[in-house]
């Protein structure tokens, strides 16, 4: 069953990214493992929207971050979303633990390629 195949392994900045990415893949209940790892995005981000979905969209990516990414330090106010009329985006600012430098997270939340 096993090969003398490589596992490719990160680190560092590269794993808190792949991290992040993974965490916004997932919806709560998903995972067997753990059914409260991931996010609640899809309710917020096909109802309606306004200041008050928007403002629970931040909320959820918020305590989602700082729960289960303790390798970075990120404030509410680090979360931005912005459209582009088509697609929805989250813009989040954070910086590393380990060595204090900043860093910028841009993740497309939806997928309207076709939308003309």
């Amino acid at each position: 069953m096993f090969n003398s195949t490589t596992s490719i392994l990160l680190a560092d900045k590269q794993a808190v990214k792949s991290n992040i990415r993974l965490l916004f893949g997932c919806e709560k209940k998903e995972l067997f493992g753990d059914p409260y790892f991931g996010m609640l995005l899809k309710q917020a981000i096909f109802a309606q929207s306004n200041s008050v979905i928007v403002d629970l969209l931040i909320d959820e990516i918020y305590v989602s971050l700082i729960t289960y990414i303790p390798q970075i330090y990120i404030k509410r106010e680090d979360i931005e979303i912005t459209t582009d009329k088509i697609n929805l985006y989250a813009n989040i600012r954070y910086t590393y633990v380990a060595d204090n430098t900043a860093d910028l997270y841009t993740i497309k939340l939806t997928s309207y390629e076709d939308y003309e």
